[in-house]
């Protein structure tokens, strides 16, 4: 017992330590109502998208070569076909029009099943999961 009273106290002096949860009566936070309550003005209109969609929290931004999709949180490799059209492996490389629209048909082939990331993640989007 000393010993995590010890490194409690040393992640909270070195500011380590995070709050998972808040006093024993508070109630807890409220759930965004929906895609609009996280937008903020500079990225709603610009192609970014972060939504629950059948099960799944998705997530996407940019256009063309530069568009990153995420699938709770593991990075969907797409491949750029020019004109806002996209596929992806997971899709069986059938195109979509838009990000958000090759995300979802990829969470519809997805069904119950989970992600794992990609051995060739893209380098031009970030990382959220890794080893999973």
């Amino acid at each position: 017992m000393k010993a995590i009273a010890g490194l409690v106290a040393a992640l909270t002096t070195t500011g380590c330590l995070l709050a998972v949860g808040g006093p024993a009566g508070a109630a807890p936070a409220a759930r965004p109502a929906g895609p609009a309550a996280v937008m903020t003005g500079s990225m709603a209109g610009r192609g970014f998208f972060f939504e629950d969609y059948r099960g799944h929290h998705i997530m996407g931004w940019g256009r063309d070569g530069s568009a990153c999709s995420y699938i709770d949180g593991v990075q969907l490799v797409l491949y750029p076909a020019g004109n806002d059209r996209y596929a992806s492996a997971l899709q069986a490389y059938q195109q979509e029009h838009g990000v958000r629209a090759i995300t979802k048909a990829s969470v519809r082939v997805l069904g119950d099943f989970d992600m794992v990331p990609p051995a060739d993640p893209v380098p031009h989007c970030p990382a959220f999961v890794s080893g999973l």
